[in-house]
Parts: structure tokens; sequence; C-alpha cells
């Protein structure tokens, strides 16, 4: 015990020295560091038959202190912040928060968020009817002939302002490449009645089986007849073409009457040029098409051609023109009763010289 007290003024400072020394190493090689993180926001002690709608915030940012390897090794995913509910009841409540989950040799440092707006509400039971959505087309040559659903309802279980929104369960059905009937579990999702998927609710049960009845079909190749309407005022179609020419549709009945498929109405109202439109097949009821339900119509529009100009009239003849002296004489004008004019024939007697009985012979006295 001597020799232990003997020079313990120069014992404890070497101590206090070693200590301040260790402080230093450690200081510097491992040095004290403050990070921001964000944490959710977890409720806790909820309520029976109360749902949670909405918490605000969802998160809350922290600033955590503690040596750099620490918090390296730290696991800060359990880091939380709990929202009580013990005490909430339906609507809106302002719950304290909690900080959980602090792992060892960090520290969070005060000044954050200490309450939370939770709204809740009440928890009921509802029927709603299961219906089916059908994605893909089966394989070529054949067609879904049947798809039955089980069950028909569906236990829809959530908060009152969220159930009331549902409207119906649907299961998706794939028969993309199906070539056999087939049998299968698929699960349900809850849908408003705008077809929008509604999260938040449970379904019970959460499957629902799916039997699909697939056979195989007859197919026939016919053309593509394009039907095209007016094209603008002062234009006409001079080219109409269509990609692919033929198609091959399937069925059972009617298919030998069809010779040919026309597409809905292109309208050219205001095409000027040439214009490739993308159109449906308007296919008989009954019938299918195998493969793309609608072709590509090229039409071309050019301006009428103008009618050809007649030739302008000869002018007519002024009767106030005077006659130009250089002008060649006219002929004799004919006298339509008795011939032409008699101004070159030779002169007659005159009749009364003429003796009686008729004209004078040559050589009678």
């Amino acid at each position: 015990m001597e020799r232990i007290t003997a020079n313990w003024p120069v014992k404890l400072l070497a101590v206090i020295a070693a200590i301040i020394m260790w402080l230093f190493v450690l200081g510097t090689e491992d040095p004290q560091t403050t990070q921001a993180i964000s944490v959710p926001v977890v409720p806790v002690n909820e309520p029976e038959e109360l749902q949670i709608i909405d918490v605000t915030p969802s998160s809350v940012e922290l600033r955590i202190r503690g040596r750099q390897r620490a918090i390296e090794q730290a696991q800060l995913g359990n880091l939380r912040m709990e929202a009580n509910l013990r005490n909430a009841t339906v609507g809106s409540n302002e719950v304290p928060l909690r900080v959980a989950g602090v792992p060892l040799g960090v520290t969070v440092i005060p000044g954050y968020q200490s309450s939370a707006q939770v709204e809740l509400d009440s928890i009921i039971h509802r029927q709603r009817p299961v219906d089916h959505e059908r994605r893909g087309e089966p394989a070529a040559g054949f067609i879904v002939e049947q798809i039955s659903v089980e069950p028909a309802e569906v236990t829809v279980r959530g908060a009152t302002s969220i159930v009331r929104d549902v409207t119906r369960a649907v299961v998706i059905v794939d028969t993309s490449g199906l070539n056999s009937s087939v049998s299968f579990s698929a699960p349900l999702e809850a849908r408003d009645q705008r077809d929008q998927t509604v999260a938040g609710v449970t379904l019970d049960p959460p499957e629902a089986t799916v039997e699909v009845e697939v056979s195989q079909m007859s197919v026939r190749t016919v053309p593509v007849r394009p039907v095209v309407g007016d094209p603008p005022s002062g234009y006409q179609v001079t080219e109409v073409s269509v990609t692919p020419t033929v198609v091959t549709i399937a069925g059972d009945e009617g298919l030998d009457a069809v010779t040919s498929v026309s597409t809905a109405l292109v309208d050219i109202s205001g095409l000027r040029g040439t214009r490739a439109h993308a159109v449906p097949l308007n296919v008989p009821s009954g019938l299918a098409v195998l493969g793309s339900a609608s072709v590509s119509v090229s039409v071309t529009t050019r301006p009428v051609p103008s009618p050809p100009t007649a030739p302008d009239p000869p002018p007519e003849p002024d009767p106030d023109a005077v006659d130009d002296p250089r002008q060649e004489p006219a002929p004799p004008a004919e006298n339509q009763e008795n011939g032409p004019a008699l101004e070159d024939a030779p002169e007659r007697d005159d009749p009364e010289d003429a003796p009686e009985g008729g004209t004078t012979e040559p050589g009678q006295p």
C-alpha cells in the first residue's frame, strides 16, 4: 500500500495525462459528428374498430449525434417516431410523438416535432359483387367461349368513408396465348365507380377462382375494303391504298357469308394531299380478327382540273362599215325565180317585128 501511495501526486498526474491523450487520439481517429435523418411516424396503440385515414406529418426530421464509427455501424432503420393513439377517437386527433429505436452510441438532439395529426374513422363491413377484367388474346385460331368467377360476392372491410367508395371487386383474367381451357386462382382488388383501385380496405376472400373455357374456331382470309368519306370542295380522290390488304377472321357462325371486311369511315373532309389513317375494322358480330383489329388506309386527293376553254366566236359584221373600194366586186346575184341574170345573153328582136306565125327562119323571105 505504501508503494502505491508513494509519490501519488506524480502518479495521479500520469493518469490524467493518459486520459487526456486517449481522448485526444479518440477525437482524432473517431470524432463526434452530427447528422440529419428523416424517420417515419408510426401509429401505436390503435383502437379496435377504428382505422387510420391520414397521418400528418408522415415523417419527421431528426438530428442525431455520436461517434462517426458508431453512427456508421448503428441500425438507423429502426429509428422512428411513435404516435400514441391510446385515447384517440373518430375524427381528427392531435397525438404526442415519441422517439423510439435509438441505437447505442447515438443521441437524438432535442428540437424535433413532438405531435402529429391523425384522422380516424370507424370500421364497417359491406358486401360487394365480384366481376372480372379480361386481358390478352388466346392463341391464333382459338376463342374464349366463357369466363366464370367464384365467389359472386366478397366482404369489404375498412373505414366507413373508404368502403362506401367501393362498388365492386375485380379479378384480372389473363387469356394471353391460351389454347385450352384452364382454371386458376387470382387476387381480387377493390374498385370504385370510376373503375379506379381503392386502397386501404381488405377483401374476404382475397382471391377468386377463375375458369376459362377456350375452343378452336374456323378461320378465313378475306380482303379489306376501305370506306372513304367525301373530300373537301374542289378536290377529288385520286388514290386509295390499304395495308394490309387482307386479314384473317375467325368464328363459328356466319364465317362463310363474309367475303370482305370494311373499315370504319375515313374522314377526309380536310385532306389536301396524301395522308395515312389508322382505322379500325368493322368485323361482323360473332367473328374476330386474328391479329391487329385496325389497318392503315392511305388516301390521296388532288384539285379537280378546270374544263377546257371554248374558242371565241367570230365577230359579227358591222352594218355601218363603209365598203372598201379595193375589194373585188361581188359576183352577180341570182334571180331566185328566173335563174341567173341575163346581162350576157344575146338581144332578141321585139316581138312586134316578128312575122305572124312564129319566128322567121333563115332563108325565108
